[in-house]
């Protein structure tokens, strides 16, 4: 029986991978059904992953890598580089987020040879059906590019097929265990993911290139199939939905939401992706509905507390619809995760007015978040610098206005999206934006200590420690929130210390 080998890179140096590796578990789809020895491996499911690598390359015939832009990159190429040293003739497949937008530079790397642009269940089977015959050519395989004789072979793009023509979610190729959570809505949560694509045309979102604004989503009994599976068998409290979007079909949405009540799963969904307008817009029975199944909470891109950022995006909604959906929210019982982005590319303009426009994208978007914060203390906002990212209508315009863009997949494995990139963010907004994000909020989230409790409870001293520390700078980051002081910042530079020294938080 031919080996498959899959790897799942670490997306953040600074945080220890946690999730199930879902891209890999959803590409296996179809050679799971053939029996394939399949062998995935992340940083959560083996201790020393690269040693694992190294010695299973050696009997593998396919080494595959599934990668976003950054460090998922880095990580890749250097597991990538692991595996062709242990066994020249295997051969090496990337796909994700970004292989899809950059195909052709991702093959200039000499260490891989085949590029799965799009979705990949079908077009992984049809591969490794060509290696097994000892082919060179994958001519016809919709959405592969592959390198032949030296030179780059594209193939057509591969339509986003519907997804429930595909076999159900394989969790037995990975221990679930290792990749169990604590969050707020559940000490065992899992990620889950029901549908792929987004119809919409936000401007800063690269859904426009890879799926072309196309969606497809698993029919509500399937969804409901998984959970009770995740439920009964792998004994799962909580879901953190990884969809786009999932609430693009309400009907769906609805009919999920149902059969969860006719079933009496007691799971809570939580994270649910969704647009303030659209959900502002539905009916009561939807919201009754998510009442009734005890949702938690949906994370929506607000994206601006300013209507001109909001236009500049392309993103067809209010800053009043945001405001609306949070006391919506607030009326059902349902948390909101709010997140936001500043320091957007203005066409035709200097420096100079992009930054004076993004003080007051800041300034309007922290007023947006005091309103949503007054309706409920557990809403939590999240700010981020605007990050240029390939495959965008603004990564465009960011190019015209002077951003540098990585030239190879190297220097894109370098590309840290919650850094400054763009020349027109000045020092001041850098440093603040984090702080109100990632410190700030933390603390301002009443929930947080709930789940960094979970995840620390076997370390009484720590715990006890940690819950003190953390106690104390609530207070702190409660009077910076209340008086907008965000000067002086020894308190944040403590707690970014104490964050490098910890990965579980």
């Amino acid at each position: 029986m031919n080996k498959i080998l899959l790897y799942n890179p670490n997306p953040n140096p600074h945080l220890k991978a946690i999730d199930l590796p879902l891209s890999l578990l959803c590409i296996s789809r179809f050679i799971d059904q053939e029996n394939y020895d399949i062998q995935i491996v992340s940083e959560n499911l083996y201790n020393n992953p690269f040693d694992v690598i190294r010695e299973n390359a050696k009997k593998s015939i396919v080494f595959g890598v599934s990668s976003m832009t950054g460090h998922q990159i880095y990580d890749g190429l250097k597991a990538t580089k692991i595996a062709k040293e242990a066994n020249p003739n295997i051969k090496v497949i990337w796909g994700g987020w970004h292989p899809s937008i950059y195909p052709t530079q991702t093959l200039e790397n000499p260490y891989i040879d085949i590029v799965v642009k799009g979705q990949g269940e079908r077009a992984l089977y049809d591969i490794i059906k060509r290696i097994e015959k000892k082919e060179e050519n994958f001519d016809g395989i919709n959405g592969v590019y592959w390198k032949e004789n030296g030179q780059i072979q594209p193939n057509a793009d591969r339509p986003l097929e519907d997804i429930n023509t595909m076999p159900p979610i394989p969790y037995h190729l990975v221990n679930t265990e290792k990749c169990l959570i604590e969050t707020e809505f559940g000490n065992r949560t899992i990620n889950y993911v029901s549908s792929y694509g987004c119809p919409y045309r936000c401007g800063f979102c690269c859904e426009i290139t890879v799926n072309k604004r196309r969606w497809t989503g698993l029919d509500a009994k399937k969804v409901v199939d998984d959970l009770e599976k995740l439920e009964k068998v792998f004994k799962v409290n909580g879901i953190s939905m990884y969809d786009s979007n999932f609430f693009i079909d309400r009907q769906r949405a609805k009919e999920i939401f149902r059969e969860m009540l006719n079933r009496k799963l007691s799971l809570r969904l939580g994270n649910m992706d969704g647009r303030t307008k659209q959900l502002v817009e539905s009916d009561d029975e939807l919201w009754e509905l998510m009442r009734e199944t005890k949702c938690y909470s949906i994370l929506t891109g607000a994206e601006s507390g300013n209507q001109e950022a909001l236009d500049i995006i392309k993103k067809d909604i209010t800053v009043e619809d945001n405001i609306k959906f949070a006391k919506k929210c607030h009326d059902y019982g349902i948390k909101v995760v709010f997140s936001t982005l500043v320091g957007l590319p203005i066409a035709n303009s200097n420096f100079k007015h992009i930054a004076k426009k993004t003080d007051e994208q800041i300034t309007s978007t922290i007023n947006m978040f005091d309103q949503l914060l007054s309706f409920d203390t557990r809403h939590r906002g999240l700010m981020f610098l605007y990050c240029p990212y390939p495959g965008t209508p603004l990564y465009e315009e960011s190019l015209k206005l002077g951003f540098q863009e990585p030239k190879s997949l190297e220097q894109w494995g370098a590309f840290t999206l919650y850094a400054k990139h763009t020349p027109w963010i000045t020092k001041k907004q850098e440093f603040l934006v984090p702080m109100i994000s990632s410190y700030l909020f933390m603390f301002l989230d009443s929930d947080t200590l709930i789940w960094i409790k979970e995840r620390i409870k076997n370390r009484p001293l720590k715990k006890k420690l940690f819950v003190s520390a953390f106690k104390l700078l609530r207070i702190i980051a409660k009077l910076r929130w209340k008086y907008k002081f965000f000067y002086f910042p020894i308190d944040y530079k403590l707690f970014l210390f104490a964050k490098s020294k910890n990965k579980s938080i």
